[in-house]
């Protein structure tokens, strides 16, 4: 790493994880002279009050001090501190928190070296814990969540309306645990609605003994907003069963941006990287689960009508649909059409099958 801009600069670096870790890299002459890592436990202040003291600390006992300091979050007390390190060294020091440029890059590679140095001497479990410990935290949680169940609604087409439910235990997918379901007795597509039905009898498994469902959850993460959070609550408590329970809210981009309470209050996640990959990995696989099992009925459906047609059998039948996306497509696609997917003989069984049906 070479710095052309700073002949005597020090960059901050600070990564919350597992443990936390304060990082300095020394740029001296224009060259990365030498870098300095500090572990700690989990600090009580926010990251700029923390950063603020980890400075104070370190150079009050390195004896010598940078004429430039490179912070990567604003601090309250930066003229204090600024007068602290001049002092400290007899002449003026100048704190930056830079925003472009060649000395951001010096604060990302910081960033980057605390984190990586996290990485290098934690578990991965260890890492699983304090981010469900952070996330048990941020929920204002009795339990600390084990064991977390996810749920996301799909439409598509003229299949009905499915539901999928994920199974995260200690952080990790439990894949032997996901469940699916197809929302019953409803005329038009009805979120809420479907989400009253597929917790009510996700919960009515455990009420009758069903070991497939089995235990309870810690916590509940509903794909959506406040009120479908309100919805699974109410199906809870219309059970006699309360689980604490949070919408996972997306941003403009479908990407997860915050969980949000019952009541419509919004935790934000996205300071946090590993509960902001949590849960977004979370969301994501739930929502994969919901539209795969909506996928599959379909195809379910659209594979049974091409099984009435003699001499097509499953893997031409696999080529028409992958193809034409649906059987309304094969059924008015041209002969011509046809035999540029599948042989002859069976673009024109298929065709002249299509042509009976309407004739008759």
């Amino acid at each position: 790493m070479i710095s052309t801009a700073f002949s005597d600069t020090d960059a901050i670096g600070f990564c919350r994880g597992a443990k936390s870790c304060f990082t300095v890299l020394h740029f001296r002459g224009g060259d990365m002279s030498g870098k300095d890592t500090e572990m700690i436990d989990e600090p009580l202040e926010d990251d700029a009050e923390a950063i603020s003291n980890l400075v104070r600390q370190y150079y009050a006992t390195r004896g010598t001090v940078p004429k430039h300091i490179l912070l990567p979050i604003e601090c309250e007390d930066r003229e204090e501190l600024e007068t602290f390190l001049s002092e400290s060294a007899g002449r003026k020091t100048v704190i930056e928190v830079p925003q472009r440029g060649e000395r951001m890059r010096l604060i990302e590679s910081a960033a980057l070296n605390a984190k990586e140095e996290i990485l290098r001497r934690t578990t991965q479990a260890q890492r699983r814990s304090k981010t469900l410990e952070w996330l048990q935290k941020a929920l204002g949680l009795e339990q600390f969540p084990t064991r977390i169940e996810a749920f996301d609604i799909s439409n598509l087409g003229n299949t009905g309306i499915v539901a999928a439910m994920t199974v995260h235990v200690d952080g990790k997918p439990l894949k032997r645990a996901y469940r699916k379901f197809r929302i019953r007795g409803l005329e038009q597509p009805d979120d809420y609605a479907s989400m009253y039905q597929v917790i009510s009898r996700r919960l009515q498994h455990y009420i009758d003994g069903d070991e497939k469902f089995m235990p309870l959850p810690d916590l509940f993460l509903i794909d959506g907003g406040d009120k479908h959070a309100t919805t699974a609550v109410r199906a809870a408590a219309d059970l006699g069963l309360v689980i604490p329970t949070f919408g996972m809210v997306k941003d403009e981009r479908h990407r997860t941006r915050a969980l949000v309470s019952p009541e419509g209050r919004e935790i934000g996640i996205v300071g946090n990287q590993a509960v902001f990959s949590l849960v977004g990995n979370i969301q994501e696989e739930t929502h994969r689960s919901a539209i795969e099992y909506q996928r599959s009925l379909r195809s379910e459906a659209y594979g049974s009508t091409l099984e009435k047609i003699p001499g097509v059998g499953k893997k031409r039948r696999e080529e028409l649909i992958g193809h034409f996306k649906s059987v309304k497509a094969i059924r008015q696609a041209s002969i011509e059409e046809l035999c540029a997917v599948v042989p002859k003989n069976t673009a024109q069984a298929v065709w002249s099958y299509f042509r009976q049906e309407e004739e008759e």
